[in-house]
């Protein structure tokens, strides 16, 4: 990402809440602490105290038993943290390493897939889940440093520029452009509509041509949106439809949808998980090289249009 951007990006909900060590966030609904067991019924008011009899006293309690411990001498969980993991996210979730945490609770690092990845905390007996940061009193962010150290890498941009052949995409603008750039684009996105809005005048100038990879995840009408546009005859008069009629105020691209062409959407699908796999977490995110053909990323709308486009080669030779 460059220096001094500050992209936007719209994500999936799960996987906003997986990404760069944050907690989960909507797998285990809005509460900061869940219970994993189950709901029982309120139990009846107890009647008032009456004078009776002294109580007989009551032996002594037997020693508690050690409790289970949390993670197995490799990091793996044990079977309460497992279970309660399992049972919240509806299988979704798996453990990728269970560590000691402050305030002794359990660190554990998860994953729902490729570039899904967060760090969660429990208590040892898998009962109780807290998401959120845990910072020092000096400040450091203790689960930033957990999640360096446990949570896979995501791959790199040079990484995800050599996958491009694996999507399906179309040419937005003139093929003569010298200029090349890759958008994964969701047609319901409101960053991918403003970073189509700043680009528009660059591409009908010829100043860059844009491979447009069509994704549908963030809302229920994105799939079949995506793939009326991967669909059509003309699919970047299709995005000009889209996005000429986006409706602004409800994040909702102009386009009508259409599941009918099965390929198109079997297409779109494949964006889905190639961007999944690729671990890009939201829309809209670019690709492109530079003059010395150095693969360049940004995650998410930066309103810099001309910083875009002169970080961008255009096939020349660099200058000595």
């Amino acid at each position: 990402m460059r220096p001094n951007a500050t992209p936007k990006t719209r994500r999936p909900a799960l996987a906003a809440a997986l990404t760069a060590a944050l907690a989960v966030a909507g797998a285990f609904g809005p509460a900061a602490w869940a219970d994993s067991g189950t709901t029982a019924a309120p139990a009846a008011p107890k009647a008032a105290a009456t004078a009776t009899a002294p109580a007989t006293p009551k032996a002594p309690a037997a020693a508690a038993a050690p409790a289970a411990p949390a993670a197995t001498a490799d990091g793996t969980a044990s079977a309460a943290i497992a279970a309660t993991l399992d049972k919240l996210s509806g299988g979704r979730v798996k453990v990728l390493r269970v560590f000691p945490a402050p305030a002794g609770l359990v660190g554990v690092a998860i994953t729902e897939g490729p570039g899904r990845n967060g760090i969660v905390y429990m208590t040892a007996d898998g009962s109780y889940i807290l998401r959120g940061e845990i910072l020092k009193s000096d400040g450091t962010n203790v689960t930033q440093d957990e999640a360096d150290q446990y949570l896979p890498k995501p791959p790199t941009a040079a990484q995800n520029f050599a996958a491009l052949d694996q999507t399906h995409s179309f040419v937005w603008g003139k093929a003569s452009a010298k200029k090349e750039l890759w958008i994964v684009f969701d047609p319901n996105c409101i960053y991918c509509h403003k970073t189509y809005e700043d680009l528009k005048s660059d591409v009908a100038k010829g100043e860059v041509k844009v491979h447009i990879i069509q994704v549908g995840f963030l809302k229920p009408s994105s799939l079949g949106k995506a793939a009326a546009i991967l669909g059509a005859k003309d699919p970047a008069k299709a995005l000009a439809t889209d996005e000429e009629g986006f409706d602004v105020a409800a994040e909702e691209g102009g386009i009508k949808p259409d599941l009918s062409n099965s390929d198109a959407v079997a297409q779109v699908k494949a964006n889905n998980a190639w961007m999944q796999a690729q671990g890009i977490g939201g829309t809209p995110y670019l690709l492109f090289r530079d003059a010395q053909g150095k693969a360049h990323a940004i995650g998410g709308y930066d309103p810099d249009t001309a910083k875009l486009l002169a970080a961008i080669g255009d096939g020349k030779p660099a200058a000595n």
